[in-house]
């Protein structure tokens, strides 16, 4: 569901509200000086041989957000936001709108993933409440080593600094020009799109501009970054731009129907992509063949990507989860899961290498699902909470 636009973010407008920082688990290691730093080393977090996933969820009533360890099953309390109607999360952070208020809370979930191309390394670390931000409601999140960008749904993007979210405080930086200007950290650079007149160009992380790329793309919405590159929703298509030698090239890919998309769900770096129109539809999109793919499944109200050469997630109105062959759009399998929906509250389907979530707000609980083995409920976990918003991390 699109909200109504936003103005772009006026620093006059934000107010930073830091609750200090976070530190670090008890276990982590120090690295004395006379040792080498250890490949992939974090200092204050300790590295585990595994994930550490965890859900972050929400209860829109009461606005109580609780942190769930997949691991443990223990559930923590973050805190409150009031009025809390919308989450986003990029892995390790999660971001919570309560557009009413007008403000935008970030919370460590405390657990991350580095990927590093042929191998990962895992963390954990203290979890809690980092700030929040007055005068901004995001609908998008895209973040890197160094910023993290939060658009709004006029189009317009504010930049935080990696370092300070991870240090436990919420500091802005000042790279991207007044407008309505969306703002996507990729290959060091940040890729911009200009709403006025759908020119994309790159700005460097010190605010100087860089190059312009051939494709242009009007009423930018959506995001995400794959490991064969950054995928934008646009009016016109996906705009999808890729790194080849040592410079950015962008290709648009038109939409197989009527409506367009305006927001990608799929595991974090796959290359197969998945979203629903706004006309409702499930659609595929395929970075490896550069296509989309329309999916045949009526009244589906959550989608999702496994990746490559793997299913497609689709959950419908009347509770029945599908896993759906992501080239020919053919039922795989299918698990009636949910008994009531709420409307205003559409469940999500949140997916890592091996297993999938789905929030059920009406039972409170997270149903996981073995999507490899027929959509088998391999736990139904006890959230504290009537889970109406769920996002997870450590993935």
């Amino acid at each position: 569901m699109r909200r109504p636009a936003t103005a772009l973010f006026p620093a006059a407008l934000i107010t930073l509200l830091v609750s200090g920082c976070l530190g670090g688990s008890p276990e982590a290691a120090d690295t004395p000086e006379d040792e080498e730093t250890p490949h992939g080393y974090v200092e204050g977090a300790e590295e585990t041989a595994e994930p550490q996933s965890r859900l972050v969820v929400a209860d829109s009533d009461t606005g109580q957000v609780h942190l769930l360890d997949l691991i443990t099953e223990e559930v923590s309390d973050l805190g409150e936001v009031p009025g809390v109607d919308g989450i986003m999360g990029d892995g390790r952070f999660a971001y919570l709108n309560s557009s009413g208020d007008g403000t935008f809370e970030v919370f460590d979930s405390g657990v991350w993933t580095v990927d590093h191309g042929d191998h990962n390394h895992y963390y954990r670390t203290g979890a809690g409440r980092v700030g929040a931000l007055d005068g901004v409601i995001g609908s998008d999140v895209v973040t890197d080593t160094v910023l993290t960008s939060v658009t709004d749904t006029g189009g317009a993007s504010l930049v935080l600094i990696r370092e300070g979210l991870e240090d436990g405080s919420v500091e802005t930086a000042d790279v991207v020009t007044d407008g309505p200007v969306a703002a996507y950290p990729y290959k060091g650079v940040l890729v911009t799109a200009d709403s006025s007149d759908g020119s994309v160009r790159t700005v460097g992380r010190d605010g100087d501009p860089g190059e312009t790329l051939d494709e242009t793309c009007e009423a930018p919405q959506g995001a995400a970054v794959t490991r064969r590159g950054l995928v934008v929703g646009c009016e016109e298509g996906a705009l999808h731009v890729t790194e080849d030698d040592d410079s950015l090239d962008a290709e648009m890919l038109p939409y197989p129907a009527s409506g367009r998309v305006d927001a990608f769900h799929h595991r974090p770096g796959s290359a197969v992509l998945a979203a629903l129109s706004t006309d409702g539809d499930p659609w595929v999109l395929d970075l490896a063949a550069a296509e989309w793919r329309p999916v045949d499944l009526d009244d589906t109200v959550a989608v999702t990507a496994a990746g490559e050469d793997m299913p497609v997630l689709a959950l419908t109105g009347d509770g029945t989860l599908y896993s759906l062959d992501p080239e020919t759009g053919e039922q795989e399998a299918s698990t009636p899961l949910l008994e009531e929906l709420d409307p205003e509250h559409p469940p999500t389907v949140q997916v890592d290498t091996s297993r999938a979530y789905v929030n059920d707000a009406e039972a409170g609980v997270v149903h996981e699902i073995d999507y490899n083995d027929d959509l088998r409920v391999a736990r139904t976990l006890d959230v504290g909470i009537a889970p109406h918003l769920m996002v997870e991390t450590g993935r």
